[in-house]
């Protein structure tokens, strides 16, 4: 029955250490990479996605993208909204993966 909440999703341990070495090997390839000149600059975008699915486990991607756009790292950036909606894609997409990857785990 539908009660009009998002539904519950599994509990999920990030290790942030890993996902930060992740992302320093990859950001190179995202919007404005080359203008924030260093993962360190970038690492603050990034991380707003993971601090958004960590503090709002319920909320559904389209809310999520709107929290995240109002974190104070993103709009301090460099990108334009519609290149920070594509990093929080991408952030979000390999957090869903993992989540699904926990759930395979849980059902198995």
């Amino acid at each position: 029955m539908d009660n009009g909440q998002a539904p519950r999703r599994q509990a999920v341990v990030i290790d942030l250490d890993r996902e930060r070495e992740h992302w320093r090997q990859r950001y190179h390839a995202l919007p404005r990479a080359r203008a924030m000149r260093t993962f360190a600059r970038y690492w603050p975008v990034l991380c707003a996605a993971y601090d958004v699915y960590l503090n709002h486990p319920r909320a559904p991607r389209d809310e999520a993208e709107r929290l995240y756009l109002l974190r104070e790292d993103v709009a301090a950036s460099l990108l334009t909204e519609d290149e920070a909606r594509a990093v929080f894609e991408r952030a979000w997409a390999r957090l869903e993966d993992a989540a699904g990857v926990v759930d395979a785990v849980d059902t198995a």
